[in-house]
């Protein structure tokens, strides 16, 4: 019975994540990186809280746990504890892979530093630091834990003038401010963690996408030449194609890296009237969706306990 409990929950987290992937179709571009968080979050609630009615204190009056139910719910247990300990395992991997890139990464010349600080100040923000990558390919990134640091290669220290390169390193500064390198190596994990549930790559690829839109809306109010920051993002295209980035790391092309977001973004950095995003609505209904999730959860599970029979309740104290 407790496997049939398990399987229910994973029912529930499926389906979670299935309508919050249609919740994230219907939400405008722009305002969807909080409620793709909150979709990616979601399963992996479900999962932990079914999960733990085997601690006792938890969960009260259970079944015994005996027979093939015994191991049916081992296995189950050990397939979703060892993916969300493998994700956790890939994604710190991925910050120490970061680090020795940025490590291996040079210092740049003084005038390409002034003209980080230049804009910088424009941002209204502190410089961050600023490494060149020895390549020939296009790459504009963004990465660090301790000190969030901005990667250019040489290819667009030479081949982009200078107001496209002022418009990428906008971009990369508006990727700082939002914290959104941190904030997709979060999405990774908790996709890793229930890599089994497609909703959850629906998400993260929502979550990318509006990092990208965003970024790009930010750096043409710093800026306030939209048309350099079109140009630079031709001329990566170019070069790049749809290719995806390195983990932990925002990349101008787009991290994702689709056609079709490409022209997405060239469509409205063209547009006569800029797009307006709003990110408190945004967060408002990750909010909402959040606390639904939060109250229902327990209660479908408690059901789901006393259907199966499990003859199992949550202690008061765990409804929401």
């Amino acid at each position: 019975m407790h496997t049939l409990f398990l399987l229910a929950a994973l029912l529930a987290a499926a389906s979670v994540s299935g309508l919050g992937a249609l919740l994230l179709r219907a939400t405008p571009p722009g305002e969807r990186q909080s409620p793709a968080l909150v979709v990616l979050a979601a399963p992996v609630f479900v999962l932990g809280l079914a999960a733990s009615h085997a601690i006792p204190g938890v969960w009260t009056a259970c079944a015994p746990l005996i027979g093939w139910d015994r191991a049916g719910t081992v296995a189950l247990l050990s397939a979703q504890g060892g993916s969300a300990v493998a994700a956790l395992a890939l994604n710190l991997s991925r910050l120490v892979l970061v680090e020795r890139l940025l490590r291996a990464c040079r210092a740049p010349d003084a005038a390409v530093l002034d003209r980080l600080a230049a804009v910088a100040r424009r941002a209204r923000q502190p410089a961050p630091a600023l490494r060149v990558l020895e390549t020939g390919g296009a790459l504009a990134v963004t990465g660090g834990v301790m000190r969030p640091t901005i990667v250019v290669s040489t290819w667009l220290l030479e081949r982009l003038d200078q107001r496209e390169l002022e418009a990428v390193m906008a971009h990369e500064l508006a990727h700082i401010a939002r914290r959104d390198h941190l904030v997709r190596w979060l999405g990774e994990l908790l996709r890793d963690a229930t890599v089994y549930l497609p909703g959850g790559w629906y998400a993260l690829r929502v979550l990318r996408r509006d990092q990208e839109l965003a970024s790009d809306v930010a750096a043409v109010g710093i800026t306030r030449r939209p048309l350099a920051m079109a140009s630079s993002l031709v001329k990566i295209w170019r070069t790049s194609g749809a290719r995806d980035g390195a983990p932990l790391l925002s990349s101008l092309p787009s991290h994702g890296g689709s056609a079709d977001l490409f022209e997405e973004r060239l469509s409205r950095l063209l547009a006569p009237e800029p797009p307006r995003c709003s990110r408190w609505r945004g967060r408002l209904l990750a909010g909402a969706a959040a606390l639904s999730v939060g109250g229902l959860t327990p209660r479908v599970l408690a059901t789901a306990a006393t259907v199966t029979p499990l003859v199992c309740s949550l202690r008061p104290g765990m409804m929401f």
